[in-house]
């Protein structure tokens, strides 16, 4: 497991110089920042842990005016070191970035008093102690410290083992990073091009993993990116694994295309895409006061923007309406900066993403004021089951036997039963096919909601799909078939594994009738224009995924040998369990996306 540090305090405090004694490391890579002595934008760099592993570091600016910088940088650490140094003690920034390491909800923090070799041993018992202070009044804790000079490599070796030993412990505690309830994500913080790569961009991979060759989502585009290559700790690399420094290729994509705040996320569902969010203010931390309708700047993750803030009156909740659409994540840190300046006003959890309607604002209110404060996944789905009858399941543990489970989503027994009868009554009176879109403005259901409520009715044999438009019935009593169609049934099935071959059998109207036989979900169409019968297919997907796990790889030949097919047909039914979206192509392997139990 790889772990990633970061510093914190006030500008000129030893930062940079702690980091290079730390790792041999200057993380100092604009020439303002080696001109003027001051780090302006993210330093990185790393040691190795006595293990093997790296352990990531990252210097964050010191200035007050580059606060923005400084949030980019914290979101994803594992643990921060505070430096104040010996010879000025505590300023004004150490307050302002105590203030944003609360804020973060981070709590593995070590005070490191650099500078050591500049004072005497009063000098320094006077600052540990009024720093202690201040952690103890500002953050509600008291931290370890540790004593060093940079300069004189004096306690750089101790305090490398304390690091080591307290990411240790972390590493043996359950639950103790913020993204465990998200799926695999990077907010990019740089962009470049590399000779030979192309567009590349970097960040703190957190949550899951990512490989090259993987398809990912670049948010807040929607767009489909390509993973060329891998780098951390400038070791190329094949999997990239949470929490590192992941340096990523991307095919195809532009620099201009890409910017700091943008998110890599291995698959649309991980986060929400919004331009609305709801956010759960801290008041202990800031007593400034938020103006209704006044213009903040919001920081999460590695993106910020400017945002209208609306304060519900008599709660701590406030409502931003984004000038720009971002990814963000339920339960995620964000912090309200003055406009035009560095000074910040509040900082709180973002509890709820998304416009939404007047109708439902005043008990949403209600629900997210009586969530607690150390809420987990469940309240979420609970305020969602209150709101709208149905939520995300997302990669959570969650008791579901009180839900209905369709795909991707949880229903109540009552939302799942009427909007079952909402769209039975649309299409018959409609008396013609709909299409998922055309059903969601007349139900008034997300596309994504209703699309996984009707794949359940397909299932269930309450609706027939054809292509992207559904209709009453399943069309399965062999009854309703002409005789042709019955005869050409009548073979497929006698084919059995060697498939049906439409060009071999001269049937007059087959085509027709074959293209009826699929519509009606009686023959499943395969390249070459071989057809299998929709059981025999059904077997196929059996024998192949029953036991494996999601993400397990198999050969051609190993699926040869569970289905005993001649590659002329083995070929086609990869093909077609890849458009099914059971299985990907991963170079001459399939690996399993999907796992025996979706199966109807």
């Amino acid at each position: 497991m790889s772990f990633i540090v970061g510093t914190a305090g006030h500008v000129d405090h030893g930062k940079s110089a702690l980091i290079k004694a730390l790792t041999g490391i200057d993380t100092a890579h604009l020439p303002q920042e080696k001109k003027r002595g001051m780090t302006i934008d993210l330093g990185f760099a790393f040691f190795k842990h006595p293990n093997g592993e790296p352990v990531g570091v990252i210097d964050v600016p010191g200035h007050e005016r580059f606060i923005r910088n400084m949030v980019a940088g914290v979101w994803s650490l594992d643990m921060v070191l505070f430096v104040v140094a010996a010879d000025e003690g505590w300023m004004q920034m150490s307050t302002d970035h105590l203030k944003v390491i609360a804020s973060m909800g981070i709590e593995n923090v070590t005070l490191v008093i650099t500078k050591s070799d500049l004072v005497d041993d009063q000098m320094l018992s006077l600052v540990e102690d009024e720093a202690l202070e201040q952690f103890l009044e500002i953050a509600g804790f008291i931290p370890d410290s540790m004593v060093v000079s940079s300069h004189q490599q004096k306690g750089i070796e101790a305090l490398r083992q304390h690091i080591c030993r307290k990411l240790d412990v972390m590493e043996a505690q359950e639950n103790t990073r913020i993204d465990t309830q998200r799926q695999a994500h990077l907010y990019i913080d740089r962009v470049f091009t590399v000779n030979g790569v192309g567009t590349t961009v970097t960040g703190s991979l957190c949550g899951g993993e990512f490989q090259v060759g993987q398809k990912l989502i670049l948010q807040p585009s929607g767009r489909e990116v390509q993973v060329k290559s891998l780098q951390s700790y400038h070791q190329n690399i094949e999997t990239a694994k949470p929490v590192s420094r992941v340096a990523i290729g991307l095919k195809g994509v532009k620099k201009k295309e890409v910017e700091r705040g943008s998110c890599l996320m291995a698959s649309k569902e991980a986060g929400f895409m919004v331009d609305e969010v709801i956010v759960r203010l801290n008041s202990m931390l800031f007593e400034n006061k938020c103006r209704n309708n006044s213009e903040v700047e919001v920081a999460f993750g590695t993106f910020n923007t400017l945002a209208k803030i609306f304060v519900f009156k008599g709660t701590n909740l406030a409502r931003l309406r984004l000038k720009e659409p971002a990814c963000c994540f339920w339960n995620q840190r964000a912090l309200l900066i003055q406009h035009g300046g560095s000074r910040i006003v509040n900082c709180g959890a973002i509890v709820w993403g998304g416009v939404v309607e007047k109708q439902h604002r005043n008990k949403l209110y209600d629900l997210l004021m009586d969530m607690p404060e150390q809420s987990e996944w469940t309240d979420y789905v609970n305020i969602n089951m209150s709101l709208y009858g149905y939520a995300k399941r997302g990669d959570h543990q969650l008791d579901e036997s009180s839900y209905k489970v369709c795909g991707e989503w949880l229903f109540t027994e009552e939302c799942f039963n009427q909007s079952h009868q909402q769209v039975e009554a649309i299409l018959k009176q409609e008396q013609i096919d709909l299409s998922a879109n055309e059903l969601s403005g007349k139900l008034q259901l997300p596309i994504a909601t209703l699309t996984a409520l009707l794949q359940q009715m397909v299932e269930e044999g309450k609706l027939r799909q054809n292509g992207e438009l559904f209709s009453l019935g399943n069309g399965r009593s062999e009854t309703q078939l002409s005789p042709v169609a019955k005869q050409i049934l009548e073979r497929m099935s006698q084919a059995e594994k060697q498939g049906y071959e439409a060009e071999k059998e001269k049937i007059p109207g087959a085509q027709k009738e074959l293209r009826n036989l699929v519509r009606l979900g009686f023959a499943v169409p395969m390249e070459g224009k071989i057809y299998y019968e929709k059981s025999i297919y059904d077997s196929f997907v059996t024998d192949l995924i029953e036991g494996r796990e999601i993400d397990e790889r198999f050969t051609i030949a190993d699926a040869r040998e569970r289905i005993g097919l001649s590659r002329k047909y083995m070929i086609p039914v990869l093909n077609r369990m890849e458009s099914d979206g059971w299985i990907k192509r991963i170079e001459n392997d399939r690996q399993v996306l999907r796992t025996i139990e979706s199966i109807a």
